[in-house]
């Protein structure tokens, strides 16, 4: 699999857990990349914290299993869930088709300034050489 050659909107920023963050004026909606979904496989499952949970920047907040993988969801940055996207947790096969649609969760931020440590589109790539390169990613 070659990291440097993924598309990724550039309007969006991106964390080191494969997920996109979309900032809506002080709300955040987040989800799975396509690169995300590469590694992970599809998408079987889905669990959310329900809207109203506070959350932290980095933490837990959900899990997802997947047809290669089984793990944990991170919030993006830290907040209150205000809005939980049921329709992929009616049917987690959403996100394969539209990973960039099928948002997880909103979040009305708490502390903005987390959102300065979260990368664009360029540097999610070169993040990506340089785990390719430590063979953090890409099989």
């Amino acid at each position: 699999m070659e990291c440097t050659s993924r598309n990724f909107p550039e309007e969006l920023l991106y964390d080191t857990h494969y997920q996109w963050i979309k900032r809506t004026g002080s709300k955040i909606l987040f989800g799975l990349t396509s690169y995300g979904l590469e590694i992970t496989g599809d998408v079987l499952y889905l669990s959310l914290p329900p809207a109203g949970t506070v959350v932290e920047g980095g933490g837990t907040c959900g899990s997802l299993e997947a047809g290669k993988w089984v793990g944990r969801i991170y919030a993006p940055a830290s907040g209150r869930i205000t809005n939980v996207n049921q329709a992929v947790l009616a049917s987690p096969a959403l996100i394969g088709r539209l990973p960039y649609h099928s948002w997880f969760a909103e979040i009305e931020l708490s502390r903005p300034e987390e959102l300065n440590g979260l990368m664009s589109a360029a540097g999610l790539r070169s993040w990506l050489v340089e785990a390719e390169k430590a063979n953090v990613c890409c099989g």
